[in-house]
């Protein structure tokens, strides 16, 4: 009760720092804005679906959950104009099981094969559904080895920095560390499981090929329902860092950061294929929050094409400069206020916890031939261990 308290202490004096940061800020925006015109993106913040233009536009829902009893789930929902014809849709995900066996599920439908509601909050792609209809969000799946039936509310309006994405590629945080209900049934059980957890669900969107835009994306999640933290590193193909650290609240930014440090260092987990290895751990170092992650266990690694038939697979990797990874590992994390308080106020903050780091890579990093060399003897010497393997649906 007291780590509770001290958290909801931080939380508030966070809350009242920056709503006096934002009457300045809103102030200061009056006077430099009042004779201009300028129209809003109504697309920020708007959960619906935008039906983009660009050939190789795409748009994308992900939601990561850990659920109480163990299971975990990483699904995603795709609106893409990549492939044959615009406006084709895909959704796909992972199930594993507290003893780590994966099940993954896939529906794919090309355009006039799905359904989207007039709204377009309601996707539907075979047996798979997204409603993100107020006042609870439903995801449905109903395979033939997975059966997922999951409702959760969003904590309020969707949050994104301006400043953080290179020019074409969009991210809105819609929840950060949400409470999260229903049903959970994969092959083998008698019946399905009621489960109860947290989620985290993003919604991001480009309106070009994604490859040009993004080399590695690193996202962490707490998935601590008292500190909501989401924090993302993004390379591009140029070799910039792009960054955005916040912790959101009931729809409101209680700690928000675009210029951390973010450090990786730890042994490579599960080092394959050059270019892609994923880190042990990182640090990160804002002005307010300081915090440790360690990669623990990888839990899903996963070529998103792999799925497609080879001659498919070459035509789409050679056609788009696309060679993707995803990488889901358990991560604990401690994290901890940068700032040293008085001994006479409470404020002070220390959180531990276990959260979820998922590693995307568009295109393998570049490597240097001494470290390729390197690889190659190391896997040389060393017996391979099998693949993961994992169920997938039909």
């Amino acid at each position: 009760m007291r780590r509770r308290e001290r958290i909801g202490v931080w939380l508030k004096n966070r809350e009242r720092k920056k709503t006096a940061r934002l009457r300045f800020v809103s102030v200061l925006l009056l006077f430099l804005f009042a004779s201009t015109s300028c129209a809003a993106d109504d697309t920020r913040g708007n959960p619906a679906a935008h039906l983009l233009p660009g050939e190789f536009a795409s748009e994308h829902w992900e939601f990561t959950t850990r659920f109480d009893s163990g299971h975990l789930l990483f699904a995603e929902f795709l609106i893409t104009n990549i492939g044959l014809g615009d406006r084709n849709a895909a959704a796909s995900g992972h199930i594993v099981t507290p003893d780590g066996n994966t099940y993954r599920f896939t529906n794919g439908r090309r355009e006039s094969h799905w359904t989207l509601s007039s709204d377009r909050l309601r996707i539907e792609i075979g047996a798979s559904v997204l409603d993100l209809h107020d006042p609870a969000y439903q995801i449905q799946v109903n395979k033939r080895n997975v059966r997922v039936n999951l409702r959760f509310r969003p904590d309020g309006p969707a949050v994104w920095a301006e400043a953080f994405s290179p020019p074409g590629y969009t991210l809105d945080l819609l929840a950060a560390a949400v409470p999260v209900e229903g049903t959970l049934w994969v092959k083998g059980m008698t019946e399905p499981v009621t489960v109860h957890g947290t989620l985290a669900a993003t919604h991001s969107w480009v309106n070009e090929a994604g490859s040009s835009l993004v080399l590695r994306r690193i996202e962490f999640f707490a998935l601590q329902e008292n500190f909501p933290l989401y924090s993302v590193d993004l390379t591009t193909p140029k070799g910039s860092r792009i960054q955005w650290m916040v912790v959101k609240q009931q729809g409101k930014r209680v700690d928000e950061s675009h210029t951390f440090e973010l450090s990786l260092g730890g042994q490579a987990r599960e080092p394959r294929d050059p270019g892609y290895e994923v880190p042990g751990a990182f640090h990160v170092k804002s002005a307010e929050l300081e915090g440790q992650v360690r990669l623990e266990r990888v839990l899903v690694r996963n070529d998103p094409l792999a799925a497609l038939p080879q001659p498919l697979h070459f035509l789409v990797a050679l056609a788009l400069d696309l060679r993707p990874r995803r990488v889901w590992a358990l991560s604990p994390f401690e994290v901890f206020s940068s700032t040293d308080p008085s001994p006479a106020e409470h404020g002070s903050l220390r959180i531990q916890g276990t959260g979820v780091t998922a590693v995307t890579f568009l295109n393998p990093m570049p490597v240097s031939q001494p470290k390729v060399a390197a690889w190659i003897s190391a896997v040389s010497q060393v017996p391979q261990r099998p693949d993961y393997s994992c169920e997938a649906s039909r």
